[in-house]
């Protein structure tokens, strides 16, 4: 049973590419409070999704708790999504942070956590042979040609060069 903290990029991209289902496969995901809002105050793609979702939870994270954090990472540029769901992974004492932002990427690697994003998930759900290689190649392109997830067609390219030397 893997349990993994997401900021709001993973929810929003896999929704937006129709492949949010691919999220199942973890037994729990925990958001902090702000992310949620963040997807479904301001009516982000995800917000049906994240309302049916069985395996996201919603945590509250204090401002005190996440402003002694921003200290330590004090060079990072994050937002207070970012911020939550890193405070999150600490609070909760789970190792598996996911985002789509560089920035936070970083932080989370700086904090020692097992980093990935949306390319990562579709991976990952691939090798568990959960999806087939056509379909992880259909859902990667189309994080690069749907979703507003900043990606090249060169990294979605390597990822599915990846996918194809793995094949089962």
């Amino acid at each position: 049973m893997l349990e993994i903290v997401s900021n709001s990029g993973p929810i929003i991209h896999l929704a937006q590419i129709g492949r949010f289902d691919l999220l199942d496969i973890f037994s729990e995901i925990f958001i902090p409070k702000r992310v949620y809002e963040e997807i479904s105050i301001v009516d982000k793609p995800g917000k049906e999704e994240l309302k049916k979702a069985q395996n996201i939870k919603v945590v509250m994270v204090s401002s005190k708790d996440v402003e002694n954090l921003r200290k330590e990472l004090g060079d990072f540029k994050l937002d207070e999504g970012e911020l939550h769901s890193l405070f999150l992974c600490k609070k909760l004492k789970i190792d598996y942070f996911f985002t789509d932002d560089l920035e936070a990427r970083r932080a989370a690697k700086y904090l020692k956590f097992d980093v990935h994003g949306s390319a990562g998930i579709i991976a990952l759900t691939y090798k568990k042979g959960l999806l087939s290689l056509e379909k992880a190649k259909k859902a990667l392109n189309d994080l690069y040609e749907i979703s507003s997830l900043f990606i090249t067609k060169a990294i979605v390219d390597m990822a599915i060069g990846e996918l194809e030397r793995f094949r089962r």
